[in-house]
């Protein structure tokens, strides 16, 4: 679920997400190192909290899992994962219509019931957004568009998390979308779903990974050098197309600003103060844009 407010959001709850990912990494055992992290959590570790300069961020009411569907494949005779997660706590969400989902899993961490999502790669956008099998393994997982560019584009750290049921405490490594493909992922998720929290995320992270200079010269470097080109376009085009200036409409004007504004509840609708911070997040993605383009041309 996600909010449509900052304050709709809770620090027990993104708590809860990080204690049922370090159980999610005990149930993958040797795979662990296989999974990354995308979506709202990893802000967490991406802009860590450094008052004044970096403020607190939003958090999160789920933990979203890339898998690597062809490292499954690979370990045929590895114990089901679908008994791997029962064995750790996890079980099959079931919907409001009593139909029983393969993709997403919830477990219970100090009365919160914390969903984990799994999702894997696709490049067809006719399959975005349908759940696949994965070979053997008892577990779907959501095809999402250029997901699995995290698989190369990540970073990694080690944490120390607080395991549920009594557990302990564990230092786990975590291996999460780092700034160039959360961008790029958060932009399609927005240009898609279009929700407020995904206009805020994208927007803290481009405000608070670094100078927006750096992080335009990283993503122009990933353009150059061809392996994710198609992937990294779409991503401007998006971004292009939420936020920026066209024939018909003024950046500040469209949706991207509009929903950041919504999320953080600057000012009232059509306030100088939120019109102001409108034409800042606009001018942030358009410098961003164009920083990226002409970096890539040099």
């Amino acid at each position: 679920m996600k909010h449509k407010t900052f304050a709709e959001y809770e620090d027990e709850l993104t708590h809860a997400c990080e204690s049922a990912l370090g159980m999610l990494l005990r149930a993958f055992g040797t795979l662990a190192p296989t999974l990354r992290l995308v979506g709202g959590l990893v802000p967490r570790y991406l802009t860590p909290e450094a008052p004044p300069d970096v403020p607190k961020h939003a958090g999160t009411t789920d933990v979203d899992i890339v898998l690597a569907i062809e490292v499954l494949a690979e370990k045929g005779k590895y114990n089901k994962l679908s008994e791997q997660l029962k064995a750790n706590g996890f079980s099959r969400v079931v919907n409001k219509d009593g139909n029983v989902s393969s993709w997403r899993w919830e477990r219970k961490v100090d009365g919160q019931n914390i969903v984990v999502e799994f999702l894997q790669h696709t490049d067809d956008p006719a399959k975005n957004a349908r759940a696949e099998s994965v070979v053997d393994e008892g577990v779907s997982a959501m095809q999402i568009l250029h997901a699995g560019v995290v698989h190369e584009l990540y970073l990694e750290r080690e944490v120390v998390v607080q395991l549920p049921d009594g557990n302990g405490k564990a230092k786990v490594a975590i291996r999460y979308a780092d700034a160039i493909a959360f961008i790029l992922l958060k932009a399609l998720a927005f240009d898609d779903r279009k929700t407020n929290k995904d206009a805020a995320d994208l927007i803290h992270v481009m405000r608070h990974a670094g100078s927006i200079e750096n992080l335009a010269a990283l993503y122009a470097q990933r353009v150059k050098e061809g392996k994710h080109h198609d992937a990294l376009e779409q991503g401007l085009q998006a971004l292009e197309r939420k936020f920026c200036d066209d024939k018909d409409i003024e950046g500040f004007e469209k949706e991207g600003p509009a929903q950041f504004c919504a999320f953080h509840e600057i000012g009232e609708q059509g306030s100088d103060e939120r019109l102001l911070e409108q034409r800042n997040v606009s001018g942030l993605v358009t410098e961003f844009v164009t920083l990226v383009r002409a970096h890539a041309k040099a």
